[in-house]
């Protein structure tokens, strides 16, 4: 017998950081030439379980480049794609991975990458 309902590993109560989900936008600028920009993206979730993974920093172009890389735990959303991106404390995070938590369109983990290049 199958067990329909069995308990998740996360629930809302984990859910402590407030984050921002964005995706690129075509736009106008004074001028009316087109630019991209970075919008919010309607009914994204906006809160997440952040949990640190790693960090990192590597000399590069006579510099110190430093990387993060978080997984973030929110409620399913079907729309978000690795071309978006997240803002935790207003900062831009990359998105690398998006995985549906056992594939029951409740939960996503995300993995992204905050200080690389967007």
């Amino acid at each position: 017998m199958v067990n329909c309902c069995k308990p998740s590993k996360y629930s809302a109560r984990d859910l402590r950081e407030a984050v921002t989900f964005e995706r690129v936008t075509n736009t106008a600028d004074d001028y009316g030439a087109r630019i991209q920009a970075w919008a919010t993206i309607a009914g994204a979730p906006t809160r997440a379980m952040v949990k640190p993974l790693s960090g990192r920093e590597r000399w590069a172009s006579e510099r110190t480049e430093a990387t993060a890389n978080y997984r973030i735990v929110t409620r399913y959303n079907a729309d978000l794609t690795e071309k978006d991106r997240v803002l935790i404390r207003g900062r831009p995070c990359n998105i690398r991975f998006i995985a549906n938590v056992d594939m029951d369109d409740r939960w996503l983990e995300i993995d992204v990458e905050m200080g690389a290049a967007t």
